[in-house]
């Protein structure tokens, strides 16, 4: 069996990876953010950020906070970064990812989501030395810019949420560094969920993870697994300096998202907290080779009736679930390591949804 899946696993990165090195094609233009056209999600233009299952109120456009979300990586061709072509599968991932992460936070924000020339899948999974690293370079590029452009020219002094998964989040620790002297006076929290965030990096830049539900100016971070799963993964591209390096993550900076406490004990949700989406047509993300736009549509979002989840933290900081709901995403699992991670956001929804209101009324002083 494990052979078996390392086989695939070769077989799906050979036919992702771009067959030449960075730079020997010109790269994508870069976006303008001052245009509309180059943002995912903006406050009142219905973009997939703005959804929320039947029984919530979303309440946006009117919150007197913002939040700067940057998306995951949904870009699998043998190209080293996306164009920001809407009328790919590629972008259809950014709007099912903005649906299901970022509508999180659209209960007490306004939400702003810049299109990015985001790395493609194989340069931030795998080691193709320069190349991942030029790639991922460019998307920071573009990442800066729009938080440039977000913090000056929109959101001027207003209290936000920074707040990304995977890829994204890998970026956004970046801005933590760079963009620090601002952050501590304007950031409510960050949620730099699905990506390895070390301890020692975070007290570097000078912030700190949870130690309770309400404490403003934290960074959260956790990686979900299966109860006694692993990340398949020994070393992943990681923030050093001012660019990035291939290497094992020390010590991680984790907080359990049902009870925010950094203890190994087991803690059971008791509201309604993973949630799903209602697709019709060809859904993108059980077809990684899609290029083109589908006939996939985003329906509806909804809370499935088990919502059986505990989780703890692990001895090395990953964030460990179990229950009848999560059995049943496992099922699904060929691998055997029970990695959840593109299920981060989703299992926790409600979760994150209810912390980023009370961290937002503590920091306003409500």
């Amino acid at each position: 069996m494990a052979e078996e899946t390392s086989r695939l696993v070769n077989d799906f990165f050979k036919t992702i990876t771009p067959d030449y090195a960075f730079g020997e094609q010109c790269s994508p233009d870069a976006p303008d953010y001052s245009l509309e056209q180059n943002w995912a999600a903006l406050p009142g233009k219905n973009s997939k950020a703005e959804f929320t299952p039947s029984t919530l109120k979303n309440i946006q456009v009117s919150s007197e906070v913002n939040c700067f979300f940057v998306h995951p990586t949904g870009f699998f061709l043998k190209d080293w970064n996306f164009d920001l072509n809407k009328e790919t599968a590629t972008y259809q991932r950014t709007e099912l990812m903005l649906a299901t992460q970022a509508s999180a936070f659209n209960g007490i924000c306004q939400i702003y989501a810049p299109q990015y020339r985001q790395a493609t899948f194989a340069a931030i999974s795998t080691n193709q030395h320069e190349s991942s690293i030029n790639s991922l370079e460019l998307a920071y590029s573009d990442i800066k810019r729009a938080f440039e452009y977000f913090l000056f020219e929109i959101n001027r002094n207003k209290p936000f949420i920074l707040a990304s998964h995977s890829q994204g989040s890998l970026h956004s620790q970046r801005l933590l560094t760079e963009f620090a002297t601002y952050l501590k006076k304007y950031m409510i929290a960050a949620y730099l969920i699905g990506y390895p965030l070390e301890q020692d990096y975070l007290s570097s830049a000078g912030f700190s993870k949870p130690t309770n539900a309400s404490e403003p100016q934290v960074v959260i971070q956790f990686q979900t697994v299966g109860e006694s799963g692993k990340r398949p993964r020994l070393k992943f591209w990681l923030t050093e300096g001012d660019s990035y390096k291939l290497k094992e993550p020390g010590a991680l900076a984790s907080a359990n998202p049902i009870s925010w406490q950094q203890d190994n004990v087991w803690y059971s949700s008791d509201i309604e907290s993973l949630l799903m989406p209602k697709i019709s047509g060809e859904n993108v993300f059980l077809d990684y080779l899609a290029e083109g736009k589908t006939n996939g549509k985003i329906k509806e979002l909804w809370f499935p009736n088990d919502q059986e989840i505990s989780a703890k933290l692990s001895s090395d900081g990953l964030l460990e679930a179990k229950g009848s709901s999560i059995d049943r995403i496992l099922r699904r699992d060929i691998s055997g390591m029970k990695d959840l991670h593109i299920w981060d956001y989703q299992i926790f929804w409600s979760h994150i949804r209810k912390n980023a209101k009370k961290r937002t009324q503590s920091f306003l002083g409500k």
